[in-house]
């Protein structure tokens, strides 16, 4: 055992049963970082909703939409899938791994900048958002680089310092923009900023994984072809996925007035950072995944119902905070210009329950390889918010669009229960948590909506009501009260520690 090296030692861990711990303690820290990435996106939120105003705020999220769907299918599918076979390969084939995706996600992405620099001249965007749809894009490309270096970084299950580097990232983003907003600047610097802080990752990130990673690409389009043969149908499903989620700021700059746009994209905003926080916290868990779907199936089995359960409870949880404060939300990114947006944000806010519960599913069917079958559910879900996206938003603004992304969510949500469990059944989840968390949500939700009571304080006695009733009826799984630090006992207590 001593000859064996730090890394190896490292990628054993999937292997124990200290896995578990790692990722919830790994998931609590990432949870952590994302508060304080939410808190400074909120700052920098209300500073450019000030400075653009609503119609050039909207402007500026469709650039970031557009450019976000490149990101999305080129960063976060791949990233995804380079971590899963990171966590199941060993020795020099890890290594031509990681040379290769680096390669490959360098050269797709910067073909997706093009595709989407072309959209904007179709879509007749002036020069300024142009321009700053090509600076957007070129931000992606080093996004792409540091995210493929931090794939070692996950795969060990270090994720505090995955958490670090989004928090720094946060940071300096929110700096430059008050430096910008200070200085007067237009559209297009404040695009800008997302290439100057990527850029700034990549050192950082390669410091943090020396030894384990080389950030040498290999162009090898032979190569390519055999990454991309195994990719195929993954990156397919999260390009569709990606466009489900995405279209909607776009559809909607398209089909609703400037204002209605513009107040959905307020919303919108505020969504997608909450939607990241389910792929957040599930997402450490993928090494661990990949590994018991390899070699223990009864392991992979037990730990998705431990993540259903979770996800549920924390999805309503979610939903219930936003029912109750909505508005103060849009109060303080924005002015009071946007007041309507608070009933925009409380539709979207309710889609939260399936976003949190698709990221376990969806978590699944990548670790069992069903790539296919998330084609179908992503799919689906596409169809469903476009179609709805189209006929709502033109006919009811920004209220119609979150009402298509309710469905679109809702629609993923049950499309990736319903391909995973058909092919299998073992993985079903078990719902004896869910009357638990109905009976804990019924009275939060009334509490919630009870106008009379200043917003925030809907959300917060809300949301007490709701975790008083999950802590009595014990519907939070046993691991993770276990974690939960407790006074010592006197002596001769007789504790013993946990497995």
């Amino acid at each position: 055992m001593s000859e064996l090296t730090e890394a190896e030692l490292e990628r054993d861990v999937l292997d124990t049963p200290a896995a578990g711990g790692l990722i919830i303690r790994g998931g609590v820290m990432r949870l952590g970082s994302y508060v304080g990435v939410v808190a400074l996106s909120t700052l920098s939120t209300g500073l450019l909703t000030r400075h653009l105003g609503v119609s050039m705020f909207g402007h500026y999220t469709t650039v970031i939409s557009l450019v976000s769907i490149v990101s999305v299918v080129t960063d976060s599918g791949m990233s995804n899938l380079g971590t899963r076979e990171y966590a199941v390969r060993v020795g020099a084939d890890r290594e031509e791994l990681l040379r290769d995706l680096l390669g490959l996600r360098v050269s797709l992405t910067l073909v997706g900048v093009v595709l989407a620099v072309v959209f904007a001249l179709a879509a007749g965007y002036d020069p300024a958002l142009l321009a700053g749809t090509l600076v957007a894009g070129v931000a992606t490309v080093a996004l792409v680089f540091q995210h493929t270096l931090s794939i070692p970084l996950g795969a060990a299950l270090r994720l505090g310092a995955i958490s670090l580097l989004e928090l720094v990232r946060q940071a300096l983003t929110v700096v430059a923009i008050v430096v910008l907003i200070l200085l007067g600047a237009g559209v297009f610097p404040l695009l800008a900023v997302a290439l100057v802080v990527n850029l700034a990752l990549v050192p950082l990130t390669g410091a943090l994984v020396r030894g384990q990673i080389s950030m040498r690409m290999r162009l090898h389009p032979r190569r390519w072809l055999a990454l991309m043969r195994l990719t195929a149908y993954f990156a397919l499903a999260t390009a569709v996925g990606t466009l489900y989620v995405y279209a909607a700021q776009i559809l909607t700059s398209l089909v609703a007035s400037e204002y209605q746009s513009g107040l959905f994209a307020t919303s919108f905003r505020v969504f997608i950072v909450a939607a990241g926080v389910p792929g957040l916290l599930v997402g450490g868990a993928l090494p661990m995944l990949a590994r018991a779907a390899r070699d223990d199936h009864e392991r992979l089995a037990y730990a998705l119902q431990r993540i259903f359960e979770v996800s549920l409870v924390a999805g309503v949880a979610a939903a219930v905070a936003t029912l109750g404060g909505a508005q103060f939300v849009i109060r303080v990114i924005a002015s009071s210009e946007y007041g309507p947006a608070a009933g925009v944000l409380r539709i979207q806010g309710l889609a939260m329950v399936a976003s949190f519960l698709t990221a376990g599913w969806g978590f699944a069917l990548i670790s069992i390889k069903r790539y296919g079958s998330l084609i179908v559910a992503n799919a689906a879900a596409f169809v469903v918010s476009c179609a709805l996206t189209l006929s709502l938003a033109g006919a009811h603004g920004a209220r119609g669009a979150a009402l298509a992304t309710l469905c679109g969510e809702s629609t993923l949500a049950i499309a990736s229960l319903v391909v995973l469990v058909r092919g299998r059944p073992d993985l079903r989840p078990k719902l004896a948590v869910v009357p638990k968390v109905v009976l804990a949500a019924a009275p939060a939700v009334a509490i919630a909506l009870v106008t009379a009571l200043p917003s925030i304080v809907r959300a917060l006695l809300a949301l007490g009501a709701y975790g008083l009733l999950i802590a009595l009826t014990r519907a939070v799984p046993r691991e993770i009260v276990e974690l939960i630090p407790r006074p010592r006992r006197a002596r001769g207590s007789g504790e013993h520690g946990t497995r």
